[in-house]
């Protein structure tokens, strides 16, 4: 568990669902790692992209997972990370606020949802 204090992402990276995270306080999670952060304070988690940072003394973030987590820009917050498995990767690509992140992520699952529909149908034509 880390207490750091919250900072506003750079311009550059508004409006994406990333957390910018010295490597020393991501518990292992690598570069462009989707991670679940939770703030110990009020048990609110989140599911967010992690990137590094220089700064060891700050977290970094948007004010969408700001306000998901209770936490206003400049406090402290007390948090935990945990790396999220398969399914929690799907999870963040289809149902992140991005559209290019979730619009690319439901044309590959409608893809497969009629590949598998075509797999179907050419068995049922076999019998």
């Amino acid at each position: 568990m880390a207490e750091l204090p919250v900072k506003k992402l750079p311009n550059a990276d508004s409006g994406r669902q990333i957390v910018r995270l010295n490597y020393r306080h991501r518990s292992n999670i690598d570069r462009y790692g989707i991670a679940k952060i939770t703030n110990t304070e009020n048990a609110k988690s989140f599911l967010v992209l992690m990137l590094g940072h220089d700064d060891e003394d700050a977290i970094y973030m948007p004010y969408d997972i700001r306000r998901a987590l209770g936490v206003d820009s400049g406090a402290k917050l007390s948090f935990t990370l945990e790396k999220a498995g398969r399914f929690g990767k799907l999870l963040w690509y289809i149902t992140a606020d991005d559209p290019a992140v979730h619009v690319p992520a439901w044309i590959a699952l409608i893809g497969i949802a009629v590949g598998l529909m075509g797999v179907i149908v050419g068995a049922l034509s076999l019998i």
